[in-house]
């Protein structure tokens, strides 16, 4: 006669636990192989992005489509977004389930210089490509130095003094008088100090050396607010605050 054995309640749990195991080890395989299938990138978020070509984002980011986000290399990803000299940060961060996304910080250049082709300098000076769409800026160009003397070295800090003390200036001047900035189209330095062109109407406007030019520059953003209800320096032939605070101006010769 054969044996029955009698499972004990100890052994129903004992074999309720390993069946419950084995289910739950079985989904969590399941769910883990359903992850690495879903999370295939299908989306790239570029965040912050400027200057740069609808060609070079294609080709920066196009390899990563259909690559697992898990397996993803972050710290290359960011990398290859630095070699470009525009971009001066790079955040690389997982979306799931399926998305990339990329936070980039742009420079913004403080002035143009010609150096063999028009190129762009940032805030310390630093020689920089324009960027893949062109002159995007509003900026003014810095003229009136020996470009022979220069490096045109992408990514150098021009060291020619005249260069840095034009820099240093604009970079003030954007913070501090943003309007008179922004109606800059050229920006020099000789013997009378230093000489604006504004934009909008060829003014040129003497503001003294670099001691008295950011104190001049206050004088003029008075004497716009005072003299121009749009905020833009004023269509004189010349505007002088070279001598003792104060403001000479010579108008237009009429034709």
């Amino acid at each position: 006669m054969g044996r029955v054995n009698t499972i004990t309640p100890l052994s129903w749990a004992f074999s309720a636990a390993i069946f419950g195991s084995v289910f739950f080890i079985g989904a969590l395989s399941l769910n883990y192989a359903r992850l690495i299938d879903s999370d295939r990138i299908e989306s790239i978020n570029l965040y912050g992005q400027r200057t740069m070509s609808p060609e070079r984002v294609k080709s920066l980011t196009e390899p990563y489509f259909g690559k697992s986000l898990m397996d993803l290399d972050l710290n290359a990803i960011q990398n290859s977004f630095l070699e470009y000299p525009l971009i001066r940060s790079a955040k690389a961060t997982r979306h799931y389930p399926d998305e990339l996304d990329i936070y980039l910080y742009d420079v913004l250049p403080v002035a143009y210089i010609a150096i063999q082709n028009i190129m762009t300098l940032d805030e310390k000076a630093i020689l920089l490509p324009l960027p893949d769409k062109g002159m995007l800026y509003n900026l003014p160009i810095i003229t009136g130095i020996n470009v022979e003397l220069l490096s045109s070295d992408i990514g150098q800090v021009i060291s020619d003094e005249t260069v840095q003390m034009l820099v240093d200036f604009l970079k003030k001047i954007r913070q501090q008088h943003q309007n008179i900035y922004l109606d800059i189209s050229e920006v020099s330095y000789d013997r009378r100090g230093i000489k604006l062109i504004s934009a909008t109407h060829g003014t040129t406007v003497y503001l003294g050396n670099e001691e008295d030019a950011l104190i001049n520059s206050i004088i003029l953003e008075k004497f716009v607010a005072d003299d121009s209800d749009s905020g833009i320096i004023s269509p004189y032939q010349y505007i002088d605050l070279r001598f003792d605070r104060q403001v000479i101006v010579k108008e237009r010769e009429k034709r």
